[in-house]
């Protein structure tokens, strides 16, 4: 994770981490959440558990956490999370078309 997060900095993608070590989750958890407008919740668990878990104990808005998942058996690597956030923040940064004028059509 700190790799993947390393070098999501290093392209100009800047997040901000919380491990999770322990439920009942501690007040820095909220706190962290609450500072957030979006929290990606990466974890190897088909069935988002982590997520679920926060949304249901700590009564979180499950539109803000992001899943995150990993699940094919195999270990999750810095890869797969710098291409699952990377492009989740993509997609909330949609660039404006550039009005061209048409041909024949003055500006």
């Amino acid at each position: 994770m700190a790799e993947a997060f390393d070098a999501l900095q290093a392209g100009g993608v800047h997040v901000d981490t919380l491990r999770v070590r322990a439920f009942p989750f501690s007040a820095a958890v909220d706190r962290f959440i609450a500072e957030h407008e979006t929290v990606f919740v990466v974890e190897q668990n088909r069935d988002a558990q982590l997520r679920m878990m926060l949304v249901n104990e700590q009564e979180i808005d499950p539109a803000k956490l992001e899943p995150i998942l990993h699940y094919d058996g195999t270990p999750i690597t810095a890869r797969f999370i710098i291409e699952a956030i990377a492009e989740r923040v993509r997609a909330d940064n949609v660039e404006p078309i550039a009005k061209t004028p048409r041909k024949g059509l003055a500006a």
